[in-house]
């Protein structure tokens, strides 16, 4: 719709029905997208990018980040995924799916005239709900409870692929645990994953393994320097051990060969006192952020050290971590405090490239998981599921409290929900028992992804909470034997982190689309330009009538760029 002499005439209204319509139907559609991928038996998706590479995961988050999504309303959808990815590092899915639900029930709701303020305060009153009895029902544990870990492990990456296709899957989940034990604080709770380096290369999944201390995936300069050293001092620059070129352009005149030969051996001179400073700090192995040149390399090999030139300078951070080193200030004065200490640096050929292993000392504050597949494709796919491992685990470190899984916990809150929602007076009752619905599709879509009929799961649920006593039962969906089940004796557990943010993100995220009810948008104009002086217009005749060379000739017309 239009708005004469009162709008700009390129901008429309889509209109307050439509504009609510729309947003809820978009929204709805990108969660209906990851809603296969959900549990042990979900479903993979595949992407294919402008350069035909393949993007293969069941990860919704990753996968919706893949996705070009225009619709804005859609767009706060994949948002909220990628923040409760950002966070908690799992529950994406999940997320999704809860917001479909819950639109889908406020759809409904909208349809039989009842305002959105009604239906969101009722949200927002399930949402208190849901997470007072998640208070109530969380399970207290030791942080240092090494079953618990494995457990959170197993839950987190049954069904993934790092998981299906390593054969010792109990093996892997110990690398990952040990991971994480070696960097991890328990005694404040703390552990940062930036800590774990994860490098990939091409090779066998079964030939994954843990370093303790750091891998640069660069060789050592020379071909005449060791290519192990025991007990590495290691020292860390951030200069060149090159000679430099000015910056400005200078001149020097020589006049004479010997003058030519003068130059150069006052190079090298220079060259060699940095080379001596660094033989007398007793560093044997020198990483550098710069370059290296043949001159020094041969210096420094005939002194016993191993040099490395241009590694990252993440790689930098990593060996820092894993070696107590610092960064040199000043390699004229090297302070026996910036040298890094390691047990071994040695070069091996891992996947048809040579790496260098920095094993650092006895507790390294950084450790590497070399992940190993037979495509790059897996080891992308791999590099996710490592990290989803890792985040669970902080998320339980800082956060001792677990729930059991498998729906359990979205089945009995729902239950409890719904019993609230008869104590509620007024219309937000009925928002309040629509979020138990939208709960309860958590359940019934692992069940459904695990080929079990939805009708009869829905039943047998409600049928074995009305007959519990007074104990709690924690009934879901055993995906691997497709039947109810009491998952309170399982070992699939998740910590109660995960479903506080699922719960957060998706109620806020769904209100914000529902209060949105009307939308004013600009005409997308593709031949918008700008000239040389600086003016940016756009022509809405296609510029038939626009002088692009305005009163200069041919040969003298300004510039016009098109973007």
């Amino acid at each position: 719709m239009k708005y004469p002499e009162l709008l700009n005439q390129d901008i429309s209204r889509v209109g307050l029905q439509e504009s609510q319509q729309t947003n809820i139907l978009s929204s709805i559609l990108v969660t209906e997208i990851v809603k296969t991928s959900l549990g042990p038996r979900g479903m993979e998706k595949m992407y294919i990018d402008i350069l035909g590479e393949e993007t293969l995961t069941n990860h919704g988050g990753a996968f919706l980040r893949k996705v070009d999504v225009i619709q804005p309303a859609a767009k706060s959808v994949v948002d909220a995924v990628n923040t409760v990815d950002t966070h908690v590092g799992d529950g994406t899915t999940s997320t999704a799916i809860l917001m479909g639900s819950l639109l889908k029930n406020a759809e409904e709701l909208l349809n039989t005239g009842l305002p959105v303020a009604t239906i969101t305060r009722g949200y927002e009153k399930s949402l208190d709900y849901a997470l007072e009895i998640l208070d109530e029902i969380k399970i207290k544990s030791d942080l240092r409870d090494k079953k618990t870990m494995r457990q959170l492990l197993h839950t987190c990456l049954e069904g993934k692929a790092i998981f299906d296709l390593h054969e010792e899957n109990s093996k892997f989940v110990d690398t990952l645990l040990e991971a994480v034990c070696d960097i991890a604080n328990f005694s404040h709770g703390k552990i940062d994953v930036d800590d774990i380096k994860i490098e990939e290369k091409i090779g066998n999944v079964s030939d994954i393994q843990l370093i303790k201390g750091t891998v640069i995936d660069k060789t050592i300069d020379s071909s005449e320097m060791p290519r192990t050293i025991k007990n590495a001092k290691i020292l860390l620059i951030n200069e060149s051990l090159e000679t430099m070129r000015a910056k400005t352009d200078a001149e020097i005149e020589i006049n004479s060969p010997e003058q030519m030969s003068q130059f150069y051996n006052q190079e090298n001179i220079d060259l060699l006192k940095l080379v001596k400073s660094i033989v007398d700090s007793g560093a044997n192995v020198v990483i550098s952020r710069k370059g290296v040149n043949e001159f020094v390399q041969e210096a420094l090999a005939k002194k016993g050290i191993i040099s490395m030139r241009r590694v990252k300078y993440n790689d930098l951070w990593w060996v820092e971590k894993a070696t107590g080193g610092k960064t040199c200030k000043d390699i004229e004065k090297i302070s026996s405090e910036e040298l890094g200490f390691a047990k071994r640096v040695y070069e091996k050929s891992i996947g048809g490239d040579k790496m260098v292993f920095v094993e650092g000392g006895d507790n390294p504050k950084s450790v590497t998981l070399l992940l190993r597949a037979n495509t790059k494709r897996l080891l992308d796919e791999f590099h996710r599921n490592a990290l989803n491992a890792f985040y669970v685990l902080r998320n339980f470190i800082e956060n001792p409290f677990i729930i059991h899984g498998a729906g359990s916990v979205e089945w009995i809150v729902a239950q409890k929900i719904r019993h609230k929602a008869g104590l509620v007076e007024g219309k937000e009752q009925i928002a309040i028992e629509k979020f138990a619905d939208a709960l309860e599709q958590i359940p019934l879509t692992l069940a459904r992804n695990s080929g079990m009929n939805v009708l009869d799961t829905l039943t047998q649920l409600r049928t074995k909470f009305s007959d519990s006593s007074d104990k709690m039962k924690w009934y879901g969906i055993d995906s691997s034997r497709r039947k109810v089940s009491d998952m309170s004796s399982s070992e699939i557990i998740e910590t109660v982190v995960v479903k506080q943010q699922i719960l957060k993100t998706a109620v806020e995220t769904t209100n914000m689309i529902l209060n949105v009810d009307d939308v004013f948008m600009k005409d997308l104009i593709d031949n918008t330009h700008c000239h040389i002086d600086g003016t940016v217009h756009a022509h809405y005749d296609g510029g038939k009538t626009h002088n692009h060379f305005e009163q200069e000739g041919l040969e003298q017309r300004q510039m016009h760029h098109y973007y």
